[in-house]
């Protein structure tokens, strides 16, 4: 398949065209920023491929591919293929590709020839049904942890350490807050002010502003107490899913952590 002089776009419309013409391939996609439905200028296109395990070889042939996937394919132009149980296999929750996953959430397959191929992108894009309440708990338990350390530094006079600790528990606590919406996964923190925006937490406290500004204080000078608020603020939430045990299990320290202030 010479590429010729085409652009980008044009690559991938003929990427596209092939999908639909080829017997052999189950399912087409897009991933990244574009599969998302919000790239930029500098946006490449993620053309996956899902093919059938009788073709794969061949089809992977075709196209000058000598393993799953290369990246600049052709200018701009990643291209992947995989076959079906492959998909599957990919970013298993209890593998250590688990952080891809959230490259499925919002992906729509533009060719699905079975209704196999969404089905799989949907099942990656959250957290599986069976792990939600111990990985909320897991997450939850984490981000009061670092609020815990961080007040004990500020406390001990190293607000440096404190500024550190604190900023360590901002993942575990977007973890928590978008699994316990609907099972949802954390998004890349590139996507994270949009994902707020155009897909909002129906469970939060919060308006995407005001979630977004505390979030960025914990990383702030005094972060310690814009954790502090965000672990006080959203208790009632967490405890109304299941997961006052894990506030409990914390003993008298979690009076003293929630609490504390500098001296």
């Amino acid at each position: 398949m010479a590429a010729g002089a085409e652009t980008p776009a044009e690559t991938y419309e003929r990427l596209l065209q092939l999908a639909k013409d080829d017997p052999r391939v189950l399912g087409f996609f897009l991933g990244g920023s574009r599969g998302m439905g919000r790239p930029t200028e500098y946006s490449d296109y993620d053309c996956f491929f899902v093919v059938t395990e009788e073709g794969y070889e061949a089809f992977k042939a075709a196209l000058g591919l000598d393993g799953p996937y290369k990246m600049d394919w052709r200018p701009t132009i990643d291209l992947i293929a995989r076959t079906l149980p492959m998909l599957q296999a990919f970013a298993a929750w209890d593998s250590d590709e688990r952080g891809f996953r959230y490259l499925f959430a919002h992906v729509k397959a533009q060719v699905d020839k079975t209704g196999q191929v969404q089905r799989v992108i949907d099942s990656k894009a959250c957290v599986p049904a069976p792990e939600v309440d111990g990985f909320v708990a897991g997450r939850l338990d984490h981000a009061l942890n670092q609020l815990y350390r961080s007040a004990k530094c500020l406390r001990d006079g190293d607000p440096d350490a404190s500024n550190l600790e604190a900023a360590e528990g901002v993942t575990p606590f977007i973890d928590a807050l978008f699994a316990v919406n609907g099972r949802r996964l954390r998004p890349y923190y590139k996507y994270l002010r949009w994902e707020l925006t155009e897909h909002p937490l129906g469970l939060s406290p919060y308006s995407p502003p005001e979630l977004m500004a505390l979030l960025t204080g914990v990383v702030a000078p005094d972060g310690v107490f814009a954790l502090q608020r965000l672990m006080v603020e959203t208790k009632p939430l967490f405890c109304a899913h299941g997961h006052a045990p894990t506030y409990e299990a914390w003993g008298e320290a979690l009076g003293w952590m929630l609490s504390y202030r500098a001296p």
